[in-house]
């Protein structure tokens, strides 16, 4: 149980519902185009991790699920059959909701504690069309041990819990071709970079060395050549649709918990402090100042941090209010510093250079979608949603993301999913209606 709580906090990797929206858009004849080859019926599995089994608030469940980007574009595609795990309302995982704000304003998150519901239909005969396997690295996608002692081994329920039995597919990719789909979408990598980033720089990619770092580039240049050498051979009429790696540094995760919140309002405390480091070269005054944070590669381990150091949104509100970052040093596994973040944003580049290069291995295949572009611009100028306001990465109230402040909201996948559209209908001359986005859940005052 421990391993999956620390897996939680690397995943981070309820919403409350009125009636069921009205997704569809009238504006779209449906015609696929060249997706498929004439007359054609679509059969579309996705395989990916939490971005694509459509993990949201720290969990997975039904309600949720409904808004998974697969879910979501199989609806618009027509698709006649797309199963997904039935994960109940309990969901898997550590649930949030929002309770409103505190006397400072502060955002009130309550958490469900963990849940390990089982899956309503884990007696499906063939495998699921959503492979979406939150805490999936990219080796799982070539990795066929046995998924029960996976499970057991990472901490990870999620592997038998959607993967389930190797009687349906030795690995995830074998699954996918067993359905014989002529549609996949494949979105994974995150997880190589996002367990090291979300632990503050202190946890490694499954498998990697003692000393964290994301999967280096040459492995994933391998597995990601492997795969789809896998997958395009053994499904040579399918069309695979891969995903870019968002850059998660601009996610809320990383920007709720301002780095200069040590607010200093008498001087005795100011020259305690400067006292205290005054051999680091630490430097406080009255008002705002950088917390410290313990930080190994910083001489006497300590750091003063800066503007551009991050303190994650893991980090214990009580435990700042109680005096972490001053007297006491915030523990190194909150913080992401700026040696980290450099290390994060290569990793991501590399990993991003070695999947838009697929393209062209495997011309005609494999199309690339841009998801670090299509992420940056909303980080940048928000995502503007006809009648509706623009969605930003500003957390609850830009409605992208959702309270885990790494996973998108209903509407985040909203419009993950129309930008998959706008791809489709502009390379394979198609013209599938968009998600009307606006009519997608949002985050409320839970009761």
């Amino acid at each position: 149980m421990k391993s999956f709580k620390n897996l939680l906090v690397l995943l981070l990797v309820g919403f409350i519902f009125s009636c069921e929206p009205q997704i569809d858009n009238p504006v779209g004849t449906g015609n696929l185009g060249d997706l498929v080859g004439n007359g054609e019926k679509i059969v579309y599995v996705a395989i990916g991790n939490s971005l694509t089994a459509g993990y949201q608030n720290g969990a997975v469940y039904a309600s949720g699920q409904e808004y998974s980007f697969p879910k979501l574009l199989a609806h618009q595609l027509g698709v006649e059959e797309f199963i997904q795990p039935q994960i109940p309302e309990a969901g898997i995982g550590d649930k949030m909701t929002f309770a409103g704000f505190n006397a400072l304003g502060r955002p009130i998150i309550n958490r469900n504690g963990i849940t390990l519901s089982p899956v309503g239909n884990a007696n499906h005969p063939k495998p699921y069309h959503n492979l979406g396997v939150p805490g999936m690295i990219a080796y799982d996608l070539i990795d066929e041990s046995d998924y029960l002692a996976r499970s057991q081994q990472r901490g990870n329920p999620f592997y038998s819990s959607i993967l389930r039995s190797q009687n349906l597919g030795s690995n995830i990719l074998k699954q996918a071709i067993a359905l014989n789909p002529n549609l996949i979408t494949l979105w994974a990598g995150n997880n190589d970079v996002l367990g090291y980033a979300t632990s503050g720089g202190t946890i490694s990619t499954t498998g990697m060395p003692n000393n964290p770092v994301p999967t280096p580039k040459e492995q994933m240049q391998q597995i990601f050549g492997g795969a789809l050498q896998l997958l395009s051979g053994s499904l040579p009429k399918a069309k695979i649709l891969m995903f870019t790696i968002p850059d998660v540094v601009g996610t809320p995760y990383f920007n709720v918990v301002p780095w200069n919140a040590l607010v200093l309002t008498k001087q005795e405390d100011v020259d305690k402090l400067n006292q205290a480091y005054a051999a680091l070269g630490f430097k406080f005054k009255l008002g705002q100042n950088g917390f410290v944070a313990q930080s190994p590669s910083s001489p006497g381990g300590l750091k003063q941090l800066t503007k551009e150091d991050k303190i994650t949104l893991a980090c214990p509100q009580d435990s700042l209010a109680a005096g972490w970052g001053s007297s006491k040093p915030i523990p190194n596994q909150y913080v992401l510093d700026a040696n980290e973040i450099q290390i994060t944003k290569n990793a991501i580049a590399e990993y991003n250079q070695i999947i838009k290069s697929m393209e062209s291995a495997f011309s005609g295949k494999v199309f690339v979608i841009d998801m670090n572009a299509i992420f940056a611009g909303i980080l940048s100028n928000g995502y503007k949603v006809p009648g509706s306001a623009t969605l930003t990465n500003a957390y609850i109230s830009g409605e992208f993301f959702s309270l885990d402040g790494i996973h998108p909201s209903s509407r985040g996948y909203g419009v993950v999913t129309n930008e998959i559209i706008k791809y489709i209908n502009n390379k394979f001359k198609a013209d599938i209606p968009y998600v009307l986005v606006q009519n997608l859940p949002v985050t409320k005052v839970s009761k």
